[in-house]
């Protein structure tokens, strides 16, 4: 009984990684846009989107991988249809350009503090100087105190 309990138990984790990357529309989906509205294709209700969403059910169905189905729908309707541009060629400059502004920025704060510090020490009004009768009287406080 324990040792039946054990091969079920086996079997079901040797099938569990098989389910788990089971390829859904949707999956394919969020990686393109419609071409006619520009929207995610997941949340395009346009009559293009419908058909795409049809030709990847077939293709997935035809045991295509995702990345087969995504290079299908470029081939058909151009680069543009990828939700994120590609990490190559031209297209890369979308992906680095932003990380080095952040970059650029972090690097920046502390001149721009240590500027703000010392335009803020400039524009704080000096000390008055003291008369000798004021400071002989800070003096005789100051004696009378310690």
């Amino acid at each position: 009984m324990i040792r039946r309990a054990l091969v079920v138990a086996l079997l079901v984790l040797v099938a569990l990684p098989g389910l788990a990357v089971a390829l859904t529309v949707n999956d394919v989906a969020r990686e393109v846009r419609c071409p006619t509205c520009n929207t995610p294709l997941d949340v395009s209700s346009a009559p293009v989107a419908q058909d795409m969403k049809a030709y990847i059910a077939r293709r997935i169905e035809a045991g295509w991988t995702k990345d087969q189905i995504i290079a299908g729908l470029v081939d058909q309707f151009g680069k543009n249809v990828l939700a994120t541009p590609p990490k190559e060629g031209f297209d890369l400059i979308a992906w680095v350009v932003p990380g080095l502004f952040v970059a650029l920025g972090l690097a920046s704060i502390p001149f721009i503090t240590r500027r703000w510090s010392k335009r803020a020490h400039a524009d704080a009004p000096a000390a008055p100087e003291l008369t000798p009768d004021e400071a002989a009287r800070l003096d005789e406080e100051l004696r009378r105190l310690g």
